[in-house]
């Protein structure tokens, strides 16, 4: 008995850190913002999935962006795969920017140029 209370206990523990480790307090939920660019690298890695995407200004300077998603398994649960998005792809990205102002945030949607969405939302958004 005491075995299996602290088996139980210890998966609380690390369930706690593992939630705590994924808050999204560093990106503003109330903001949603739209850019267009070219992915310049898509990481299908844990613990979240980035794209990295060149986006040009007015002036025609371009600088690399990346934007965070969650963990592939979630990712996949809503129609990702390491082979949705390549280098090269054009893509339009909705986000919630950091609250740092940085550039960059956490991908809401990413628009193909052939006009599928894919969406994904954390567990943890309404």
């Amino acid at each position: 008995m005491k075995i299996r209370i602290a088996a139980i206990a210890l998966t609380l523990l690390f369930t706690i850190d593992a939630v705590a480790h994924h808050s999204e307090a560093a990106f503003d939920q109330d903001q949603i913002i739209s850019v267009s660019g070219t992915v310049k690298e898509y990481l299908w890695v844990n613990p979240h999935v980035r794209i990295y995407l060149e986006i040009s200004d007015a002036r025609g300077r371009s600088d690399v962006t990346v934007f965070q998603g969650g963990p592939p398994v979630d990712m996949e649960r809503r129609v990702w795969s390491r082979d949705s998005v390549k280098a090269g792809d054009k893509l339009t990205i909705t986000y919630h920017p950091r609250r740092d102002k940085k550039p960059g945030g956490m991908l809401v949607t990413a628009t193909l140029a052939n006009g599928k969405v894919l969406g994904w939302q954390s567990a943890t958004m309404p």
